[in-house]
């Protein structure tokens, strides 16, 4: 017997130029199954009182307590667990708020652990609402860009006989400026190196967004070569909206479309663009070692391979087919040359 956690989550990420804002989604259309709901309660101190998540103008040192609803909207009294998420760039990069041992990677200057406190877990009662305090201390230091993080929100729940448990959560943004000055974009390219990327053979670059400022409306163009033939052995282009948060990585997997990696020196020029017109570009040689592409290979290609059968499976199973197709064919055709004697 085995647990599977599946967590729902009924947040949104809401795009808007020039920067991204995190947006919870009160989802009408799935409470009956959830249960609940939550809502951030707005303090004056909010940039946009028209928005439904937390975007509050903060000072240096400045102390704060804000609060957010948890409505229980089931027959029973229930259990949540609180977690405050930052920002991270997830692996299809995108900006991600509900894993926070990925945001753990990333070297934030001002991390939201060390400013937002709550607590972990709380009850409520079966068709009541509690608020929930959150309070913020700020930095002392002042600074210009943002710092983005989403309060998740998720219901405990019982086992089932099958051994599956579903968790339905909510993420609700929580946006933390002191200025509108703008942050000068950087990106760097920190390493290239071959990895496994979503089961599959790649080539990872290794990007770093340095700054306090979240990109979207990213652009992709990247070319692999073999530095000894000058070929080039791969060409990929994304041109998906997509993001990178603040003082995140994202490793951006150029997939090797199924094909074996080989050991070597390569040349990797990759170009990526934004909503504001910038632009960088890169141009890095790495190598291919011996041990790298059969780590690599065997974690892929070789893995699916002894995850399947093997063809000699297949032929002698072919080959038991056939005998017994011509077996019943020999039985039919004995049936009626005794049958015609018989007349």
């Amino acid at each position: 017997m085995f647990k599977k956690t599946t967590i729902r989550l009924a947040g949104l990420i809401f795009l808007a130029s020039p920067i991204l804002f995190p947006l919870v989604s009160y989802a009408a259309d799935t409470s009956g199954e959830v249960g609940y709901n939550i809502q951030a309660v707005i303090p004056e101190n909010q940039g946009d009182k028209t928005k439904s998540f937390f975007d509050l103008r903060m000072t240096p040192g400045q102390k704060q307590t804000v609060s957010i609803m948890i409505n229980n909207t089931s027959n029973q009294d229930s259990k949540y667990q609180i977690n405050i998420n930052q920002a991270y760039t997830s692996d299809q990069g995108f900006i991600d708020y509900s894993e926070s041992k990925k945001a753990q990677e990333n070297n934030y200057p001002y991390k939201i652990n060390t400013i937002a406190k709550t607590d972990s877990k709380v009850d409520v009662a079966k068709n009541s609402s509690r608020e929930v305090p959150i309070t913020l201390t700020m930095p002392d230091e002042k600074y210009d860009g943002q710092i983005l993080s989403a309060i998740q929100v998720v219901k405990d729940s019982e086992e089932t006989k099958s051994g599956i448990s579903n968790n339905y959560g909510y993420l609700l943004g929580l946006k933390l400026t002191e200025s509108d000055t703008e942050v000068h974009r950087q990106l760097k390219l920190k390493k290239v190196e071959p990895a496994e990327s979503f089961g599959k053979t790649s080539i990872a670059a290794v990007l770093e967004n340095p700054t306090m400022d979240a990109y979207g409306h990213l652009k992709y163009e990247a070319t692999v070569k073999n530095s000894a033939t000058n070929k080039v052995v791969r060409t990929v282009s994304y041109d998906k909206d997509m993001q990178m948060a603040p003082n995140s990585r994202y490793r951006f997997a150029i997939d090797w479309e199924k094909k074996r990696l080989e050991a070597g020196d390569y040349s990797l020029h990759l170009k990526v663009s934004d909503a504001k017109n910038n632009v960088w570009v890169f141009d890095r040689k790495f190598t291919i070692s011996n041990k790298q592409a059969k780590e690599v290979n065997a974690a892929t290609i070789d893995a699916a391979t002894e995850d399947s059968l093997p063809t000699w499976v297949f032929i002698v199973i072919g080959i038991l087919l056939a005998v017994i197709l011509l077996g019943i064919i020999w039985l039919i055709l004995a049936k009626r040359k005794k049958d015609k004697e018989k007349m």
